[in-house]
């Protein structure tokens, strides 16, 4: 018994390696033999199955019949044959029908297995990204306070980071022994020049009070309080440092009796009526975010504030701790509600560029790195179609190929008919 069923399994190996060299010696002296033309790929390098407007192509004598490669579908041509790729015989396919693939479901089994469809449409794609951000003081609206002179602080009216000021309000009163020395030349300058009036000296002497009048200017000296000067016939002690502009004090190194070196930062000072709020945008979001993209800010303590805006400027860097990029957005803050360093929820309500072709998500069949759509045809008939994704957003993904728009896809069930499709062509290659 053990020495028939030993007989049997050489039998069959032998006859198995027989079919190969034949196959290979059929494929090698062959003249006319030629090389498969190379398959359409999809983007993942998948061969494309031609569709029946691809089957039409091939059928030159107009008899409706092409042959086709059950294990290599791409190769058709208008005549019997063998596949060039693994010798087959190439199988008869009507050019009206769908070609290798196709499964046909009656009615009724199509009712029970509650399939429906949806069209494949071309339309804007939009999804709302939910994320956080955070307020920080408009730096193009921050002004540094500073001396070209130094000096001592002899009197500090504003003392303190937080502090409101306005344009032209005095922060400290400086005393410098070069300002005052200045201030001497240009009195005296100014009496030279009246004691050489109507003489031929008096131009000098007015070039004389032109220059130190220019050196109080270039030290930001008022025109006001070098009148002053001259009104009062005598140097003042001190000089008030005023506010370059209006804001709020953000960080102050002044005290009382302090010494200051010409060019130190005195104060900095920042218009809060417009904040930026520095949003976070994670890497898998990045594609849909764009400069004027629209935003909804509210705050986590009051929900019932909400502010919309857009983004106006989106940074080149990606913060590697966080995976995230900063995309900026202006708000105005009028009443001052919005605080440097406080933290909000955005809502950036983004949408792609152009109108693309999508279908529901649950209609999408995906399994080792491929993607595939079940289209609905006539009579009962179902298709597999590879397809390459694109976008995904709303329920909706974006098809980049595969598809041409206005196709049903099938929405429900459709991975028991891809199933049968794949059954059926499996077991139409082992009865070649």
């Amino acid at each position: 018994m053990n020495w028939n069923r030993n007989t049997l399994v050489v039998g069959a190996l032998a006859l198995l390696l027989a079919a190969s060299l034949a196959i290979i010696a059929t494929l090698l002296l062959r003249p006319d033999a030629a090389p498969a033309a190379p398959p359409t790929a999809d983007a993942e390098g998948v061969p494309e199955t031609p569709t029946a407007a691809g089957l039409a192509a091939v059928d030159r004598n107009g008899d409706g019949i092409v042959y086709q490669s059950g294990m290599h579908p791409w190769v058709v041509q208008d005549e019997p044959g063998q596949c060039p790729v693994c010798g087959m015989d190439l199988q008869p396919v009507e050019v009206g029908g769908l070609g290798l693939g196709t499964v046909e479901i009656d009615p009724v089994t199509i009712q029970s297995m509650g399939v429906r469809t949806a069209e494949a449409e071309v339309k804007p794609l939009t999804r709302a990204v939910r994320t956080t951000g955070q307020f920080h003081a408009d730096e193009r609206a921050q002004t540094l306070v500073t001396t070209k002179v130094g000096g001592w602080v002899e009197q500090l009216h504003v003392d303190f980071a937080g502090a409101r000021v306005q344009a032209g309000q005095p922060l400290l009163d400086l005393y410098s022994p070069d300002l005052v020395a200045t201030q001497e030349e240009y009195l005296l300058a100014l009496r030279n020049r009246e004691r050489l009036a109507g003489t031929a000296a008096e131009a000098d002497a007015e070039r004389l009070v032109s220059a130190a009048r220019r050196r109080l200017a270039y030290w930001d000296v008022t025109e006001a309080q070098i009148q002053a000067v001259a009104a009062a016939g005598e140097p003042m002690r001190t000089l008030p440092v005023y506010a370059p502009a209006s804001g709020t004090v953000l960080e102050t190194t002044m005290v009382q009796g302090a010494r200051v070196t010409a060019g130190q930062p005195l104060m900095r000072l920042a218009d809060l009526s417009r904040l930026w709020l520095m949003v976070d945008v994670y890497e898998q979001d990045m594609a849909w975010v764009a400069v004027g993209t629209p935003v909804a800010v509210t705050l986590p303590y009051d929900p019932e504030v909400r502010v919309s805006g857009r983004i106006d400027y989106i940074y080149d860097t990606l913060d590697p701790a966080t995976r995230t990029v900063k995309a900026r957005v202006v708000v105005r803050n009028a009443t001052r509600r919005f605080k440097p360093g406080l933290a909000a929820d955005v809502d950036l309500l983004s949408t792609a560029a152009e109108a693309v072709l999508v279908v529901p998500a649950e209609a999408v069949v995906r399994s080792a790195g491929r993607a595939v759509v079940v289209l609905a045809l006539a009579d009962g008939r179902f298709q597999p179609v590879d397809v390459t994704l694109g976008l995904e957003a709303g329920g909706e993904v974006e098809i980049r190929s595969g598809l041409a728009g206005g196709e049903r896809v099938v929405t429900s069930a459709q991975f028991l008919i891809d199933s049968e499709a794949r059954l059926q062509s499996s077991i139409a290659n082992m009865m070649n």
